[in-house]
């Protein structure tokens, strides 16, 4: 018979690998961030495996609680709902349904990383703690990558291509990204407390990122998110005194005289990027300045009713969509609707060959109706809710980068298809885990201000 030591022993081991096992997902998720920053395919192989991961851990039934105390269940059930009664009651279009219906179903993927729970180690946020890191570490690896293309020194092969040359919304993406990070990296730095060393090397990697950010990723989506991060960063405490809100007020008449100035100057010789650069050789501050420029003559243009280019159509996308919800407001024109509907009335107009609206609250209004709008709204609210909740409670710390996140996404959603594109919808789901995961909604219920 085997003597007490070598019972405990083997019971030991036991715990050890139950132990494991149990926290196998979060082994896995912690590098998920680093897999945002290459291509597509590595961050879906990530999720393969985290998903696996999850299944392997067992102990469902805690998982299951841990997903039911989120005060996102409620809201992403009520738009995988409402999704689904569009498609049972709407034409389904043939080749554009399925995926179509898919990318509505975005937000079932961030259920999977609330069944984590918080990850508690020691009062720490433990897997949170190392993903937030990774990803910081994987903002200032992509930003090298945009210095050393800048060089002429990275090749062109398939990992770094949304590097090299522009790369639809992977492209938009990547800056999106680097914004979303400078913005966690100030936060993070105005909560904890760092060793006097570490202040200087975690502002050399911020000023690293944010240069990236405006001379080399050319994003004007990234650009004016990380500019609203910052101006957020008055208010982390979500307290309006008089004097941050005359702040605020100082920077938006700032904002609307540049504007105005812009507008009166003469155009420009190119609204494309790359032209600026491969044909003009324009350096990185002034391609910023020639698209703002661009930017502001397209909407001044388009409001005189002039003819607008390849890069300024948005507006008329945006012009056409709007008349197209006015059709069937509440119900909508059903999921997948929105391609053939606009290919027919934009015939003949420079936008007649656009796949999207690059705009989220207007095709979730065109195809789901003002019912589908409502619910992407829901889900935006209890996020900001949710960030607004934990201002005064154990989770203060992800206050602020899950008001960023979520503005970011609220941003973003005004000019690219954010959810649309399982690119951006997933990438956010990775994302939203870090401050979401651990989040109850009884904690909605007993707000306070975090002194």
């Amino acid at each position: 018979m085997p003597n007490r030591a070598q019972m405990n022993a083997e019971s030991g081991t036991q715990i050890d690998q139950s132990n494991w096992r149990q926290r196998l997902p979060e082994r896995v998720v912690v590098w998920l961030p680093l897999t945002l920053f290459f291509p597509v395919g590595l961050m879906y192989a990530g999720l393969l495996i985290f998903l696996f991961a999850l299944l392997a851990s067992g102990d469902f039934s805690h998982k299951w609680q841990n997903i039911k105390r989120s005060p996102m269940l409620l809201p992403i059930c009520g738009l995988s709902g409402i999704s689904l009664i569009a498609a049972l009651t709407h034409e389904r279009p043939v080749g554009e349904f399925w995926s179509a219906f898919a990318h509505y179903q975005t937000y079932l993927f961030l259920l999977p990383f609330l069944a984590l729970g918080a990850g508690t180690q020691q009062g720490k946020w433990a897997w949170q703690e190392k993903a937030q890191t990774i990803f910081f570490a994987g903002a200032v690896i992509a930003a090298a990558l945009f210095y050393l293309n800048a060089l002429k020194l990275l090749p062109k092969i398939t990992g770094f291509k949304s590097y090299v040359e522009y790369n639809g919304n992977k492209s938009i993406l990547l800056a999106v990204l680097l914004a979303v990070a400078a913005g966690w990296m100030i936060s993070d730095w105005r909560w904890k407390k760092h060793q006097r060393h570490t202040y200087v090397v975690r502002g050399l990697a911020l000023a690293f990122v944010v240069s990236a950010l405006f001379l080399l990723a050319k994003s004007r989506t990234a650009s004016l998110s990380f500019l609203v991060l910052c101006l957020l960063m008055l208010f982390r405490h979500f307290d309006f005194s008089v004097r941050k809100s005359m702040a605020l007020f100082a920077v938006l008449v700032l904002m609307l005289g540049a504007l105005f100035t812009m507008a009166q100057l003469p155009p420009r010789v190119t609204c494309f990027a790359n032209e600026m650069s491969e044909v003009y050789h324009m350096n990185p501050a002034s391609v910023i300045y020639t698209r703002a420029v661009c930017t502001v003559h397209q909407v001044r243009d388009f409001q005189a009713g002039k003819q607008v280019s390849e890069d300024g159509m948005r507006l008329e996308i945006y012009k056409n969509t709007s008349e197209l919800i006015l059709q069937n407001p509440i119900a909508g024109h059903g999921i997948g609707n929105w391609l053939p509907l606009y290919q027919a009335k934009a015939r003949g107009q420079v936008s007649e060959t656009m796949t999207t609206p690059h705009n989220d609250y207007l095709l979730y209004a065109t195809e789901l109706g003002l019912l589908g709008l409502a619910a992407l709204l829901w889900l935006w609210f209890t996020q900001l809710k949710a960030a607004r909740s934990m201002v005064g409670s154990k989770h203060y710390a992800r206050a602020m980068p899950l008001l960023m996140l979520t503005i970011t996404m609220m941003i973003g959603g005004m000019f690219n298809a954010i959810l649309r594109d399982a690119v951006f919808g997933l990438a956010f789901m990775i994302l939203l885990a870090i401050p979401m995961a651990g989040v109850e909604k009884s904690e909605h219920k007993n707000m306070k201000r975090h002194e």
